[in-house]
């Protein structure tokens, strides 16, 4: 992934940078996870280029978003981010409702390497998730895809 790359690069020249001015190990630590939090907004997909409505919350893990879909085939990266730990928790919960007309549709959860299915079905649902250290980002794909997406992280 060339985007991590940069952003491990970025990340270590600001850790050189912070421990040479004698700050301490809890300062760098937060200044490191600031910076990693500021950097993977970038990795989500920019608002103008989403098909839908997105209401942003607190920070980039939490909001809504609502999308009518016509044959939309693509990737869509919703909510996330990367960091060592989220200033608000790392407790959220993904409410979703999808109706599929056609094509077909997944929503899912990336957690560092793996993905976490939350639907590729026409219905409604809600999961708890736990973020971890790393990449945690919602993502929703189509192929094909005519409906509706409505979802919620709180």
């Amino acid at each position: 992934m060339k985007q991590g790359k940069c952003l491990t690069a970025a990340a270590l020249l600001l850790c050189l940078a912070i421990t040479m001015v004698g700050c301490s190990k809890d300062s760098i630590l937060d200044k490191f996870n600031g910076l990693l939090h500021h950097v993977s907004q970038y990795a989500l997909t920019d608002e103008k280029e989403l098909k839908g409505e997105k209401m942003e919350g607190e920070d980039t893990y939490i909001g809504s978003y609502t999308a009518d879909y016509e044959d939309f085939s693509g990737t869509e990266y919703l909510f996330g981010g990367t960091g060592l730990e989220r200033e608000n928790g790392n407790e959220l919960t993904v409410t979703y409702e999808l109706t599929v007309e056609s094509g077909s549709a997944e929503l899912y959860w990336i957690d560092k390497d793996n993905r976490y299915m939350l639907t590729e079905t026409e219905g409604n649902g809600s999961h708890p998730l736990t973020l971890t250290t790393g990449d945690n980002y919602l993502v929703f794909e189509g192929e094909e895809f005519h409906g509706t997406l409505h979802v919620t992280v709180e």
